[in-house]
This record gives structure tokens, sequence and C-alpha cells, in this order.
């Protein structure tokens, strides 16, 4: 399989080139050290506009990821890549998805991909030619493997049985490796019931999928806009506060938290371990809910 080279700022990271064929597996190389500590960022639900000036929500989207990305890179002098878990765009057209991608590359970071409800899989930035085809990272001892829980026209998420498939097929090729998967949608109950309408609707199928294998350390979700934290069969499931709005926790009806944007800190450990913890601003734009007309 013939294999190309994708270059971030002096970084070269190694990949099957198999955008010519549908539903082959892309895998990137970001790191061959093993025995090594990797700090990963995540950053989640940008929602970003067609021109940065925009407001959503009483608020500049743009403005609060550059800020979330300031301080990213203020805490934590070595990043190894940042990964996005979707809605990256709420107004999904190619001019926001070329700014994003050209404001990621400036930072000189390896960054990667996968969408949310709100994305458009006609423009998004995918990593292959086929949007549900897994992109696989591989870093040192560890593996991380992105899925697309998309659907188009739909808030609620899925995984498509093509890629649980391939799920599979990945999981036994990196057995020998500490894997952290990724997509937008909650696999687990918020316990807000609003949200959780709009969860991962196919998740007993996901978790049949990863069931048979213990090296599988975590699972990182975007979507609903909060820090949350639940363990099943030893696997940390990880959501990520929002760069823009905050949802507020446990509310039956939708409605806005007043904590202020932020990201996660990911430290895999050579020995599968993980440390993780969330950043916030000390300060951001503030509406009221009754301002988000329609998004719920």
């Amino acid at each position: 399989m013939p294999l190309s080279s994708w270059h971030y700022n002096g970084l070269v990271n190694i990949y099957n080139d198999n955008k010519s064929e549908r539903g082959k597996t892309v895998t990137f190389q970001v790191s061959k050290l093993s025995q090594k500590d990797f700090v990963i960022i995540q950053i989640t639900d940008t929602h970003l506009l067609e021109y940065p000036h925009l407001e959503f929500v009483g608020m500049h989207p743009e403005q609060s990821f550059h800020a979330v990305i300031d301080l990213m890179r203020q805490q934590h002098p070595q990043i190894d890549m940042i990964v996005h878990t979707g809605d990256l765009a709420q107004n999904p057209t190619t001019v926001t998805y070329d700014r994003y991608l050209k404001h990621m590359q400036s930072i000189g970071i390896p960054f990667f991909q996968t969408p949310g409800n709100h994305d458009d899989v006609s423009h998004f930035p995918f990593h292959g030619a086929d949007p549900h085809q897994p992109t696989v990272v591989e870093i040192g001892d560890w593996c991380i493997i992105l899925l697309n829980s998309a659907q188009p026209t739909r808030i609620d998420g899925k995984i498509a049985e093509t890629s649980l498939e391939q799920l599979t097929e990945l999981l036994k090729k990196h057995h020998d490796r500490h894997i952290m998967i990724a997509c937008h949608h909650h696999p687990f109950a918020m316990e807000s019931a609003w949200i959780d309408q709009h969860k991962l609707k196919n998740s007993s199928d996901l978790l049949e999928t990863i069931q048979p294998f213990s090296n599988i350390k975590a699972i990182i979700c975007g979507h609903v806009h909060q820090d949350s934290i639940n363990t099943w069969q030893d696997i940390q499931f990880l959501s990520t506060p929002s760069t823009c709005i905050q949802f507020k926790p446990k509310s039956d009806k939708f409605a806005l938290d007043e904590e202020h944007p932020g990201y996660r800190f990911i430290k895999l450990k050579a020995n599968g371990e993980i440390e993780t913890q969330v950043y916030r601003l000390s300060t951001s734009q503030r509406m009221n809910s009754s301002e988000v007309l329609g998004y719920d």
C-alpha cells in the first residue's frame, strides 16, 4: 500500500494513502517513540461561523475558540496532538472549514477531527475519501481511533455498521497497543432529558464491539457541552466542555450553564494509564438560555 508524507511545520506524519479507495482505513503516525508519555488536547463544539466577526447566541465563537487555543498553549509547552470531536462549524461551509484548517496549521501541532451533527459531510475536512471510515493515529504505544457518529439531517448519532466492523478489525490489529476512541455523540446518558434524546443511538452496538478487548482505555466525545466522566469495564468515557457555549448539567429542559469555555488535557502514559483535567477560560461572554431560540 503506498505511503505519503503529510507535513505540519516540520513534523512529518506517515499514513496509508487510501483516498482513492473508499472503505479503507487511513492511518497516521505521529510518533514511533515507545515507553514515552504523550500529551493530547481535546477540543470540541467550536460552532464556528462563516465569518469570524459573526455572533452566535450572543458570543463570538471565533474569539472564544482562539482564546481556548491560546490558553492551551500557555498551559502546556509540549503538546503532541489535538483532537476535535465535532460540531466544528455552526455554518458548515467551505469558507468556515478552510479558515479553521488555516488557523490549526499555523499552530504547528498535528491535529485531527471527526464530525458532529452541525457539520456538513460534503464540506467537512475528513482524513480519507469515505466519511464513515475510521481514522487511526499511531502515537508511541498508543493508538487513537476516530469514528464518525454524525447522521445527515439528524441531531442524534449513530455509528455505521461498516464502521463498527472496521473498528473490530482495527482492535484486533492493534491488540498490542493502548487504545483511545473518539467520536462526537455521547454513548452514556447525561441525566439530562433534552440532550439524552440526542445521544449515540446505537451505543449498545459500540459497547458490544469493544467489550472483548481489554486494551481500550478511554472513549472521548463532545456534543454535550459539559465535563463528565463515566466508567464501564475500566474504560473511561469522557465528555468535554465546548469552546463556545456550555450546557447546564442534569437539566431536563434546555438550559445554559455559567461555566466558561474550555478544553480537555489528556496525558497518555506509556504504561496505559490516563491522566486528564479540564481547563477553562477565566472569563467569557455570558447569555441567557432565552437567547438560544430554536437551538434545542
